[in-house]
């Protein structure tokens, strides 16, 4: 309309010069009449001229404003548009481009979003104050009892554990030991600046289960070395013991033949603890096939008492069943060496949509808190005539499984607790057989 109203303005900036020149030439009435109709027939012309055009700049405004709005769905009106056409195709084309360019961000961010929420680092972002301006998770779970702390210092927080505290004050990045239990984590710190801003971004990654794999593959490799050495060595001793038994019974010498006895003896209980350790050490793949439970809990059950919670699992679970059932005895068999009473010893299962929660719970008074921190240590243990690779074998299959196995002190006993994931993508109702 602004633009109607200046050409108005220019028609008659023209035509009022013209009109005044009549005047002068003292022209008739008849030409002021003519002269007036024929400027109004300009006008009419003109509007009837520009109002199309108009339509046209009109429809492209709205496009424009829908633009700046951010609505990139929304085109101008096709049928209104002929001389400005091609402007209005640029639009379009930049309107597709920048919903694109939306839409491909938005994804973007979903997948960064994803990535934060489910990673098993923990991820912490502060301002140049220290405050903390994002986290994730495992973030809060790490340092604020799995609760949200966006707002608060940072330093507040990690007062709670002092050695993390230490690191961050003295700039140290590396492993650290964190957490109750303990555990590892690596710590990085990113410095960088957003909105001219400095920020900083703390990452702590979770190291434990790499450490303690990384661990069993050394003690395995010593083991190998160390058991092809005395499988040599107890070999020869073995076959001599009992040639000098057979000597020393000829000649009826008993106090040699006693010799020859204890020494026989004792090779063979050497030979029976080097086994077990080779056994950890040569620990196969599992093979994986549906657990028949019914069957695996009586055969448990033939070995040692203990009191059955719940359902057994309905649900398809795959596992080595000869592992599993290698994992619960030797767990089982730790509840009854603690001294817990066989009605106390109570083994349950959880069905989750990913996982399956084996627990064992005893009441032999639990484990102290430095047995806790190394029970599952190669070669430590706390029993007279222990192996020490009891717990750490069942460790090394629960995690062959891409599961876990965990240890805390609860109520009067210890509290043993087994995941193994759910990797049958077509879980059903299993028949107990």
């Amino acid at each position: 309309m602004q633009l109607i109203r200046r050409l108005y303005l220019s028609v008659l900036a023209l035509l009022i010069p013209a009109f005044l020149l009549l005047g002068y030439l003292d022209a008739q009435p008849l030409w002021y009449a003519l002269f007036i109709g024929f400027d109004a027939l300009v006008l009419l012309l003109l509007r009837f001229a520009l109002t199309p055009l108009l339509q046209e700049i009109e429809a492209l405004n709205l496009h424009a404003q829908n633009l700046q709005d951010g609505s990139f769905n929304v085109d101008a009106n096709r049928q209104l548009l002929r001389e400005l056409r091609p402007l209005a195709e640029v639009l379009q084309h930049m309107s597709a481009q920048l919903r694109q360019e939306r839409a491909t961000l938005y994804q973007r961010e979903l997948l960064l979003d994803t990535v934060l929420q489910s990673s098993p680092s923990a991820m912490v972002l502060t301002d140049q104050t220290g405050r903390v301006l994002m986290t994730n998770p495992a973030a809060r779970v790490l340092l604020h009892q799995g609760q949200k702390f966006e707002g608060l210092l940072f330093s507040d927080l990690t007062a709670k554990l002092p050695e993390l505290s230490m690191a961050i004050q003295s700039g140290q990045q590396g492993l650290l030991h964190l957490g109750e239990p303990v555990s590892i984590w690596h710590l990085s710190v990113s410095s960088f600046s957003l909105n001219q801003k400095p920020h900083q971004l703390y990452l702590l990654k979770p190291m434990t289960r790499e450490i303690h794999r990384e661990e069993v593959k050394a003690w395995k490799k010593l083991l190998r070395v160390i058991g092809h050495e005395l499988n040599n060595t107890l070999a020869p001793l073995s076959s001599l013991a009992y040639s000098g038994q057979l000597v020393a019974t000829e000649l009826q010498h008993k106090q040699l033949q006693q010799i020859f006895q204890t020494i026989s003896e004792r090779q063979q209980h050497l030979n029976q603890f080097l086994q077990s350790y080779i056994q950890f050490a040569k620990l196969p793949k599992p093979a994986l096939a549906p657990v028949p439970w019914a069957r695996l809990i009586n055969q448990l059950q033939d070995q040692y008492d203990f009191e059955l919670l719940g359902d057994l699992p309905r649900r398809v679970w795959q596992a080595d069943s000869l592992q599993l059932s290698q994992l619960l005895l030797n767990l089982l068999k730790n509840a009854h060496e603690s001294g817990s009473a066989p009605e106390y010893i109570q083994l349950s299962f959880n069905e989750l949509p990913e996982h399956l929660l084996i627990r064992l719970q005893d009441a032999g008074g639990g484990m102290s808190s430095e047995a806790l921190a190394h029970a599952m240590v190669p070669f430590y243990t706390s029993k007279e005539n222990g192996s020490g690779i009891g717990l750490t074998l069942c460790r090394d299959i629960a995690e062959a499984h891409g599961g876990s196995l965990s240890l805390q002190n609860q109520g009067a006993g210890l509290l043993v607790i087994l995941t193994l994931p759910d990797v049958d993508t077509g879980n059903s109702v299993a028949e107990q057989a």
